[in-house]
């Protein structure tokens, strides 16, 4: 599987270590999709703040995000719908940078 496969599968199965895994300890991940919900930016900086933030979106959430029309663009981009609450938002998710060791710098989301 790719990152970007990995990425999606953590986040529907709610796996908050498995996703934090994904990125370099120095890892970014920036999502402006949460406006369309009424929810601020998230942006995180390092593994252990994705982690814990995750970690807490899916308790809160009461489990995984619910998604669905996954389409893979390339091996770094994805589309699909994420609902938060009760707001189905459509989303486009990249990575633009890995690390040496092909963990995730830098990834993106925007609502699509």
């Amino acid at each position: 599987m790719s990152m970007i496969e990995l990425y999606v599968q953590c986040m529907k199965d709610g796996n908050n270590v498995g996703l934090a895994d994904l990125f370099s300890e120095r890892g970014v991940l920036h999502d402006t999709s949460v406006i369309r919900a009424g929810i601020d930016v998230i942006h995180l900086e390092g593994r252990m703040a994705i982690e814990m933030m995750f970690h807490h979106k899916f308790g809160f959430n009461g489990g995984p995000f619910k998604i669905h029309g996954v389409s893979y663009k390339d091996s770094n981009t994805v589309s699909y719908f994420i609902v938060y609450g009760q707001t189905v938002v459509p989303v486009l998710a990249t990575i633009s940078k890995y690390d040496r060791d092909g963990k995730i710098l830098l990834m993106n989301v925007f609502p699509y």
